[in-house]
């Protein structure tokens, strides 16, 4: 007695794995079948199990259920460690980070607006474009150091808020 292979049609593969007709023939959309005639498209079981509960289709790739599961698992553990940093507070949210910019720049800008108008006496009674130009990089310099210190005090303070809040 020979055995010969077994087609199988949509409905009757819904059936079998106990799934409406539709989404059945939506993962059987990428299989060729492998019989087709007036009455419908036939598929080989294996060629329908592998698209059926087999396979999860991907942006450009193919992976297997457990190749899948192994992505999600990788995933929560990511974000599970995003989590604890955040509680440990070694991350900052953006909206927080774009605050401390936003201040820092804010006060740059009013430093480096400010620093004509601080400088121009004593660079014009300046004697010579050497001692000029020193007094002009002191000025800067003592700008920058400021900005700095400011900085450090601008973070820390939101960073102790933050912690004592959360």
């Amino acid at each position: 007695m020979s055995m010969t292979q077994k087609l199988w049609t949509i409905s009757a593969l819904g059936v079998e794995f106990n799934m409406d007709r539709r989404a059945v023939a939506k993962r059987l959309n990428d299989v060729v079948p492998a019989k087709t005639d007036k009455r419908g498209k036939y598929y080989k079981l294996d060629d329908a199990a592998k698209a059926i509960i087999g396979q999860v289709a991907t942006s450009s790739e193919v992976l297997s259920y457990d190749e899948a599961r192994a992505r999600k698992v990788a995933a929560e553990a990511e974000m599970a460690e995003i989590e604890l940093a955040k509680e440990r507070g070694l991350l900052l949210p953006v909206e927080m980070v774009a605050e401390i910019n936003q201040n820092i720049f804010s006060v740059f800008r009013a430093r480096m607006m400010a620093l004509p108008a601080k400088a121009a006496p004593d660079v014009f009674s300046a004697d010579n474009v050497k001692e000029a130009k020193s007094l002009l990089k002191d000025y800067v310099n003592s700008a920058l150091d400021e900005l700095s210190n400011s900085v450090v005090e601008t973070y820390e303070d939101d960073n102790d808020t933050e912690q004592a809040g959360g």
